[in-house]
């Protein structure tokens, strides 16, 4: 399972239906794909883990899901290091490095996750142990962490010394919160065992040796269920953000040339149990990309036994998801399939992980290099197994096992959801499984890029629920296209939902939206939006399309109607502009007030220019007569300078209708003016 690329090579017309020639107005969707040449790399050690330099290409055989594939190319990519392996004097020069092609770059990412104060010091040598190993002119190495989020410590350098010391700013954050709450619900479940006979501590030594608390008889079921309720959104939780974050990791370095390498510290990957999915997807997305992982336990062989934790931990996530489709999660074992399926290998249980990392660093620099054409032009969405047999024996072949058969958007890989959105976009009749909306809002606009928000809402009580008496889960999908007036796709959205809560709670959801909001930037005209939501539980999809006019500039953003505003996280995005001081707009999508509810909320979003000093007001009217009018105060700037607005709108005596209400800012000689209608019932 060899690492690859993707290359282009010829241009073909990939869709749901039979390739034709698209007449005048057809806006039938047309994913425009390659034909691709893969281009893979692997490593050959023989059966004394010694790297072989001295294979030819009609030693080795190359397969895909099964089948042979013809070679088009084979090259050995030798390293710095190659001279000392040959026991030869290495030439260290003395004048400037000369710049290496970029295709010879080497990426290295050090990323470092839940590392607990137990083993900061083992992750802390382990890292610095790695970068001894003459971190080359051509290897760049960044530091990352991943705490909630991301975060970058050090950008890539190859300056061991700045790099030492990002690796000792990274081991003094605080270890993540949501591990420490995951052992203690495991060690509450443990203490509530049913039968004490089966208790068994997570930690020996620990307050757990107490045994099981003495719940009364009728309670203590009931604290059970609460508990492992608890644990499933916890591991939820944990699996979402840091799966989340390798994704933006491998799309932020998809671009980028060179091979790319993450050493990746954590005492275990956390993947939810009824998505056993991601993890392949972030597998696949790692291979198309290019990037090996290497895993690395920092825990070693301490004496709390990592392995029995994680045993503990899969068995109480076992227990606490009845949930379709899922699986125990093993932390361990998710760390080394990461590893091993895209071409590195997982390092556990050792408290020496030097030789390991200096193996990781030889297979940074040194690789065969080999690229075939697939025989199969099928982009039907299905992982393609890759195997490289050698025929010599005693050879160890590491590298990729594959990828997702997708085609390519305008350049950029598809996601294996978004594939199944565009086959519904691209249906003839388009299919209306049920009701949706889509809109698109205007914000900062400016004369080359205007800052928009993609909104979709789909009415929950629409959707299929899958759970059991405990949980529900609802999956649904979103993707449009933005494409312009010459009907040429110039941009692509999409977000896969899931939500689960309590089954107490369906009702109340039921009653709600499912609603996301995106980032867009578009350049100021005409554009039209083809949009699907996919309900992938209930296998049903719906699709809709809707015209939009960016503008080149004003001070006054669109008008959004507030269904709802949550309290801001104490992370709030301050560029989103549908976060205020007040909170974050969940945008109403179908414009319509009940009288009985009095009053609507209306929010817009004044530009530099338009300070607090405009002058706002709000028009409510009828047939072209203002029926009501309120003058808002405004708040204090943002940052950026926009002043953000949340206004309530008293609709109570007014009789059933539709009604139009304008907002106008005025600051000396400019004015803005926008409107939405909206119907009272």
């Amino acid at each position: 399972m060899p690492r690859f690329a993707i290359a282009t090579l010829v241009a073909l017309a990939v869709s749901a239906q039979p390739a034709q020639q698209d007449q005048p107005g057809n806006s039938r969707t047309v994913l425009r794909s390659t034909t691709q040449e893969v281009l893979l790399d692997f490593i050959a050690r023989d059966k004394h883990q010694k790297l072989l330099t001295n294979l030819r290409a009609e030693d080795i055989e190359v397969l895909e899901d099964g089948l042979p594939q013809t070679l088009r190319s084979f090259r050995y990519v030798g390293g710095r290091n190659e001279s000392a392996r040959r026991n030869e004097p290495l030439r260290v020069p003395t004048g400037p490095t000369p710049a290496a092609p970029l295709r010879e770059i080497n990426l290295v990412s050090l990323v470092f996750e839940a590392v607990g104060p137990e083993s900061r010091r083992e992750a802390t040598q382990a890292a610095k142990d790695f970068l001894a190993n003459e971190v080359d002119a051509d290897t760049f190495v960044g530091v990352f962490t991943l705490n909630h989020r991301l975060a970058l410590l050090q950008q890539y350098t190859n300056d061991v010394d700045i790099l030492n010391r990002a690796v000792d700013r990274a081991m003094g954050g605080a270890y993540q919160q949501f591990a420490k709450d995951l052992e203690a619900e495991v060690a509450k479940l443990n203490r509530l065992a049913a039968n004490p006979d089966q208790f068994q501590p997570i930690r020996p030594g620990s307050a757990e040796e107490r045994g099981p608390t003495e719940a009364g008889a009728h309670f203590g079921p009931v604290e059970r269920r609460m508990a492992r309720m608890t644990l499933k959104i916890l591991v939820d939780q944990v699996g979402s953000l840091s799966i989340d974050a390798l994704q933006q990791l491998i799309a932020a370095q998809a671009q980028l040339p060179g091979r790319k390498t993450v050493l990746y510290f954590s005492p275990g990957l956390i993947v939810p149990p009824d998505q056993p999915e991601r993890l392949r997807a972030v597998v696949s997305a790692a291979n198309r990309a290019n990037i090996a992982f290497y895993t690395v336990d920092p825990t070693g062989l301490d004496a709390s036994s990592r392995v029995k934790t994680a045993s503990r931990i899969s068995q109480a996530i076992s227990l606490a998801d009845a949930s379709p489709g899922a699986r125990p999660t093993d932390f361990s074992e998710n760390l080394r399939n990461l590893a091993e399926e895209t071409g590195g290998f997982a390092i556990s249980d050792t408290n020496d992980a030097r030789v390991p990392l200096r193996h990781v660093m030889e297979e940074v620099r040194a690789h065969y290099e080999v690229s075939y054409a697939p025989t199969s032009a099928s982009y039907d969405g299905h992982f393609r197994a890759i195997e490289v047999r050698v025929h010599k024996p005693g050879v160890r072949v590491q590298g990729r096992n594959g990828y997702f058969a997708l085609p390519e958007l305008n350049g950029e890989v598809l996601a294996p959801f978004e594939f199944d959105a565009l086959t519904a976009l691209g249906k003839q009749p388009p299919p209306h499984a049920f009701d949706f909306h889509a809109g698109v809002l205007t914000f900062r606009a400016a004369a080359r890029q205007t800052e928009c928000r993609a909104v979709f809402s789909v009415p929950a009580r629409q959707l299929h629920f899958t759970g059991n008496s405990q949980l529900f889960h609802v999956h649904v999908a979103f993707l449009a296209l933005v494409k312009d007036e010459q009907d040429q796709v110039v941009s692509k959205i999409s977000r896969d939902l899931r939500f689960q809560a309590p089954a107490a709670k369906r009702p109340e959801f039921e009653r709600g939206e499912a609603t996301v909001s995106l980032p867009l930037t578009l350049p100021p005209g005409r554009y039209h939006l083809e949009a699907v939501a996919d309900d992938v539980d209930g296998d049903a999809a719906s699709t809709r399309k809707i015209s939009l006019v960016v503008p080149s500039a004003g001070m006054l953003s669109d008008l959004v109607l507030a269904r709802s505003v949550q309290p801001n996280p104490e992370d709030r995005d301050a560029m989103d502009p549908l976060e205020f001081s007040g909170g974050k707009i969940t945008p109403e999508m179908e414009a319509t007030v009940l009288k009985s509810n009095g009053t609507a909320a209306v929010y817009f979003v004044l530009y530099p220019g338009a300070g607090p000093s405009a002058d706002v007001r709000i028009d409510v009217s009828q047939n072209g007569a203002v029926v009501n009018s309120v003058h808002p105060g405004l708040p204090a700037a943002e940052a950026d300078g926009s002043v953000r607005v949340l206004s309530g709108i008293p609709f109570s005596g007014f009789g059933s209708g539709m009604y139009e209400v304008t907002v106008t800012a005025a600051q000396g000689r400019a004015t803005a003016r926008r409107t939405v209608v909206i119907e009272v019932q």
